[in-house]
């Protein structure tokens, strides 16, 4: 089955899965930016479209984009890998990923979480504002539940827990045939 894994990537680790998933799985790759300029058509000669979004906020960059062409997208295969500075055992995860492909419309895509990390570095300057406000946020909050003490301790700097094993299920569902 052709495959094509489309990602838009702010800091690198969701660029670091797509590579990852082409390499086990001999798909094509698209950066967003690139994929934008197509038109409907291009898209025709794949089975399975695969989008990759890095989360910040709970959201998922850009998954609009994928969205508006689920409906034309019908008769493929369709999936989705969200990459998060959370660990993929975090309850929040779980949570996110309901709230975000619990709705109607996304019935039938395939959904995944990687974990990938922070790295301020490569982080826009709006974006890198928001993160230190909400690290001020976090120290200036008096009884912080556990995970919220997790987090104020993991934003506070850049970091990398991305692992290709989190890139496996997605690998897998791009070989499996029924899946």
């Amino acid at each position: 089955m052709k495959t094509i894994i489309i990602y838009n990537s702010q800091t690198g680790f969701t660029a670091k899965y797509a590579q990852w998933m082409v390499e086990a799985t001999g798909a094509d790759r698209m950066e967003l930016k690139e994929a934008k300029k197509k038109n409907l058509s291009f898209f025709d000669d794949y089975e399975k479209i695969v989008f990759g979004g890095w989360v910040m906020g709970g959201n998922v960059s850009k998954l609009q984009w994928f969205e508006q062409y689920l409906n034309a997208w019908k008769n493929k295969r369709l999936a989705v890998f969200a990459v998060g500075a959370s660990p993929a055992d975090s309850g929040s995860v779980s949570e996110f990923l309901g709230k975000t492909f619990g709705g109607e419309q996304w019935k039938g895509v395939a959904h995944f979480y990687c974990q990938g990390g922070l790295n301020y570095d490569r982080m826009s300057a709006p974006n890198r504002m928001l993160m230190k406000m909400l690290k001020k946020s976090l120290d200036g909050k008096k009884n912080k539940t556990p995970q919220e003490e997790e987090m104020a301790q993991m934003i506070g700097r850049s970091y990398d827990i991305s692992d290709r094993r989190y890139a496996e299920p997605v690998i897998a569902w791009i070989k499996g045939s029924n899946s």
